[in-house]
């Protein structure tokens, strides 16, 4: 949500321009051809929304406003999740719960009902990215999760877990990764930055376990929900930041089996105590990074693997992007 090239505030779409050049507008995305009609109508219907709305579009926190970004998330199932976030400003909770209300009916019994969501959560939110735990996810209809097929396995997913936007993409990258890791039956797969646990799940049945690191919570209860429902014994997955997690497990390591480790970042990349970790352990046969956007800071973890104290990491092979999006 921000300011459309007309000037209108309450524009929901995609931004176009940067925060350097002072020149960001906000345009919808009627006309891309790699969103979604569904994304489109729920963005359109939102729009719709916060237009009628007597409070303001929350562009910059300090000018106040309330009405912030919305997130779609669609499966080949057919589910639809939105998720709204709002800066609450000085609103009480009873003004809070009358604009939820307003939001519901309006995509339950007004225009959004079009929509059809499985899923409709509303956060208040005084920061730009937060975490279920620091600012629950309110579910104000419908289901509390969305599943999607991958690789013939079923996946829960959580409102803030990661999950690849682009199910087919994601299905060639995964099946990349297995190719790439050789890993054989007595391989044990790290999977750091594992979200819902896609891509230690898909690879399960060729390795004997895999280990699942993932901050986010909710996502480490989908992929424990995920590995049971599927039937799959073989996994672990440990809840808590990489650079907490992985020091201690990997310093204590003493499985002689080989160790492969997965790296699935956000484009923040991961933290020099994550790469210390990885190149002390001996076990460690065999490291795949995966980046959305290697020119970042991924490039700064590329060369702490290759400076860093520790034992040496040699690139061997450099994919360009198989999957449309992160």
């Amino acid at each position: 949500v921000n300011r459309g090239p007309d000037g209108n505030p309450k524009t929901v779409g995609l931004y176009v321009g940067t925060g350097r050049g002072q020149n960001i507008v906000c345009v919808r995305t009627d006309h891309l051809k790699n969103i979604p009609l569904k994304h489109k109508q729920v963005a359109q219907c939102y729009e719709q929304f916060i237009r009628r709305s007597l409070l303001g579009s929350c562009v910059l926190f300090h000018e106040g406003g309330h009405w912030r970004e919305l997130v779609v998330r669609t499966s080949q199932h057919g589910h639809t999740m939105a998720i709204v976030t709002f800066h609450p400003q000085q609103l009480g909770q009873e003004a809070l719960a009358a604009q939820k209300a307003l939001l519901r009916e309006f995509f339950t019994c007004g225009p959004g009902a079009a929509c059809a969501l499985t899923s409709l959560y509303f956060q208040e939110s005084t920061m730009t990215r937060c975490s279920h735990e620091r600012s629950p996810f309110q579910l104000l209809h419908g289901e509390p999760h969305i599943f999607e097929d991958v690789l013939g396995l079923k996946f829960r997913i959580s409102p803030d877990a990661f999950f690849q936007v682009n199910t087919s993409g994601a299905e060639v990258l995964y099946q990349a990764v297995r190719e790439l890791s050789q890993a054989a039956g007595d391989t044990v797969l790290l999977d750091v930055c594992c979200g819902t646990g896609t891509i230690g799940l898909s690879l399960a049945r060729h390795v004997s376990k895999v280990i699942g690191v993932e901050i986010v919570q909710k996502a480490i209860e989908d992929a424990r929900w995920n590995a049971a429902f599927n039937g799959i014994s073989n996994c672990e997955f440990h809840s808590g930041k990489a650079e907490a997690v992985l020091p201690e497990l990997l310093s204590s390591w003493e499985d002689a089996r080989p160790l492969v480790a997965v790296v699935n970042p956000s484009r923040a990349g991961i933290h020099h105590r994550v790469v210390k970790a990885i190149r002390s352990c001996r076990a460690i046969r065999r490291l795949l990074y995966i980046s959305c956007k290697p020119e970042g800071e991924a490039m700064r973890n590329f060369l702490d693997c290759s400076v860093a104290q520790g034992l040496p990491c040699l690139l061997q092979q450099a994919l360009p992007q198989l999957c449309g999006g992160g």
